[in-house]
């Protein structure tokens, strides 16, 4: 099996964390196809990459235009990629060196047609005394308690470390572009993976496997741990579950 790792980016001001990114997924113990790096909008960053990345075949820029939000970006990647596994990082995230084995590892020993692992936490600052483990996911984070932190299936792992058979996005589609951060429109809905996920168990009749230990540290900045910006998450995670159910 070959795996393509897909990186979806936007904002310039964030590129140093892209690289790092991208440098993480390069030194894998286990080699990947290919690293597709959508550029949602950002002409830029994809000029940029172009360059920076123009001897590294592993790396393959490409430019979603116009600026249309994360799930259309994930869904410009799929259509690029030709892995048989399809995985996914955050540009704000590194990955530890043997994510991609541990993956495929898993992939061949239960057979499961999507497998994601645990999101550790990349403080710019120390966490808020406010802010407690179970609710870490409102930055990006498995929370304390997900899980039960072993290998079991999930509705859904979280964005920044998640992976699914290429057959599956043949046969449940791409990410709903309704959802998911967008830097038009209504910027805050979320949940893209969890509607996706429930498409795949309506196919499949299974969720995510969860293998905690296939680990990607994200990068969690002040301002995300800023009390009204985790109230404004809080609320648009319910919004987007309502709207899922809706």
């Amino acid at each position: 099996m070959k795996m393509s790792v897909i990186i979806c980016t936007h904002n310039s001001d964030n590129y140093v964390y892209l690289a790092q990114a991208i440098q993480s997924v390069l030194k894998q113990t286990r080699p990947v196809q290919e690293i597709i790096v959508v550029s949602d909008g950002n002409l830029e960053v994809y000029n940029r990459l172009r360059h920076e990345y123009a001897q590294q075949p592993l790396v393959i820029p490409a430019l979603q235009e116009p600026n249309a939000g994360i799930s259309a970006a994930r869904n410009t990647g799929i259509s690029i990629s030709t892995g048989d596994i399809i995985a996914f990082i955050d540009d704000d995230a590194v990955a530890d060196q043997d994510w991609i084995s541990i993956l495929m590892t898993t992939y061949t020993e239960f057979e499961h047609v999507a497998v994601g692992g645990k999101v550790l936490p990349l403080w710019q600052k120390s966490p808020p005394r406010y802010l407690p483990k179970e609710l870490y996911w409102l930055v990006g984070v498995t929370h304390q308690g997900f899980g039960h932190d072993k290998v079991t299936e999930v509705r859904n792992t979280f964005g920044p470390n998640m992976s699914f058979r290429r057959d599956v996005f043949r046969k449940a589609g791409g990410f709903n572009i309704s959802f998911g951060f967008n830097r038009r429109g209504a910027v805050l809905l979320q949940a893209e993976e969890a509607e996706f996920t429930l498409r795949m168990k309506h196919i499949y009749g299974c969720g995510v496997l969860y293998q905690p230990a296939a680990v990607v540290y994200h990068n969690v900045s002040a301002n995300k741990t800023k009390p009204l910006v985790l109230l404004r998450r809080a609320y648009f995670q319910g919004y987007s579950k309502a709207l899922i159910s809706k």
